[in-house]
């Protein structure tokens, strides 16, 4: 849950929405956008992977 956090937050702060980053790593906006809910619901590792090299660049 930790890491998802830290790429919510990372997303706040470069202001990248839910749909600019399931573009990029093409996956469904509307599916990404329940995952990323500031709560205890984990995310599949191989998403948050492509999360953060997505949000690297």
């Amino acid at each position: 849950m930790e890491q998802k956090l830290k790429l919510i937050e990372k997303m706040e702060e470069k202001g990248i929405s839910v749909a600019q980053v399931a573009e990029a790593i093409s996956f469904d906006p509307t599916i990404l956008g329940l995952y990323l809910v500031k709560d205890a619901y984990p995310v599949p590792k191989r998403i948050l992977d492509k999360l953060e090299t997505a949000l690297a660049n």
